[in-house]
């Protein structure tokens, strides 16, 4: 990659911006706490109108194949490429897709932990995967996603404290959170851009990956996972929930639901699930 990531995002998102091409949706933020744990609740502030097939589940066309121009900030390594999310919700939001079509339901590869390594490197980020529908994704075609990280990263990981008690390679539960899961602290100097050290950093990253999904018994049947899943990870850690529903009640959940960060539709979305308990909610859904 011979470019700065989030520079050139930034570059390609004031363009967008300015052709419409990119639609950030309005919320309002509130906090919460529960269970002894900070909550941020982003409410829309209206109803995007995003295409939707007959069954509300996903776009009636692939929004990757072929991708919008505007949206393409450029190629990550032979197999992948970095795009703008559309309709973002936080800034600084990014989607790494497979130039061909695969599954969003595959197992994540070498090939993607190689491209995701050479993101990370440019940064610090939150990158995370809804492994299908039942874990909150709304596109079939395989895509990791990245925010980048504010200097108070609290502000987009609500649960960053309780990573702190994570110190080493040895997958574990982390007694605060209420949600099945599996955590790891990620090696220090995983992320750099030495290009001698890069493929051996997107091994151990795929080698971790694997544990964690073993862990939790989350099977490979040929190159489809059996269970759905949510995996979060930033240059420190590494965080896999598994899922057995998408929405609690009507709200949907994905993977930054489980870092703390809930997007709902309306007010009365909010309270309800406030009402019913956020930490209750997490721990309904895996």
């Amino acid at each position: 990659m011979d470019f700065s990531l989030w520079k050139d995002a930034a570059t390609v998102a004031t363009k967008a911006i300015q052709s419409g091409a990119l639609q950030s949706l309005d919320t309002s933020l509130t906090s919460v706490s529960d269970a002894h744990l900070s909550f941020h609740i982003h409410q829309l502030s209206y109803l995007a109108k995003k295409p939707t097939s007959s069954k509300g589940k996903h776009p009636i066309s692939n929004p990757f194949l072929p991708h919008d121009p505007a949206l393409y900030i450029g190629d990550i390594g032979s197999k992948h490429k970095c795009l703008l999310n559309k309709y973002n919700v936080l800034d600084d939001h990014l989607l790494l897709v497979t130039k061909a079509f695969e599954e969003q339901q595959s197992v994540l590869t070498l090939d993607d932990f190689s491209a995701l390594q050479l993101c990370m490197s440019e940064g610090p980020a939150l990158a995370f995967y809804n492994s299908g529908a039942k874990a909150g994704a709304s596109q079939q075609h395989k895509h990791i996603q990245l925010i980048q990280l504010p200097k108070a990263v609290e502000q987009l990981i609500p649960f960053a404290p309780e990573f702190k008690d994570l110190h080493d390679e040895v997958p574990r539960t982390l007694p605060s959170l209420p949600f099945q899961h599996a955590a790891i602290a990620l090696p220090s100097k995983l992320f750099t851009h030495d290009k001698n050290q890069h493929q051996d950093a997107a091994i151990q990253l795929k080698h971790l990956y694997d544990r964690l999904r073993m862990t939790l018994g989350i099977e490979v049947k040929g190159d489809q996972i059996e269970k759905a899943y949510n995996l979060l990870l930033t240059q420190e850690w590494m965080l896999l929930v598994p899922r057995t529903r998408e929405c609690f009640a009507d709200i949907s959940l994905n993977s930054l639901a489980f870092c703390g960060s809930i997007l709902v539709k309306d007010e009365k979305q909010a309270q309800h699930i406030i009402h019913a308990g956020l930490a209750n909610a997490l721990h309904e859904v895996s």
